[in-house]
């Protein structure tokens, strides 16, 4: 039995707004708020930022029932 991914990566995404603590990312249509400390490398990206694959922990992904790639 292979090991579940401890991430699930987001393509194309938008970060739409930015907080101190966290962004407003579009997903697949959606617009979800994901914690920077839910991000793997959150300082590279900023509000703007656009087409870019966002890494964010399994748990978040449950939390909001966001489907994406794992690894």
């Amino acid at each position: 039995m292979g090991r579940q991914s401890d991430y699930v990566h987001l393509e194309d995404c938008t970060i739409r707004k930015e907080t101190a603590s966290a962004f407003l990312v579009e997903f697949d249509g959606t617009d979800y708020w994901l914690p920077k400390a839910q991000v793997a490398d959150a300082d590279n990206y900023a509000e703007g930022d656009e087409g870019v694959t966002l890494s964010i922990t399994r748990w978040i992904a449950d939390q909001k029932g966001i489907e994406g790639e794992e690894s």
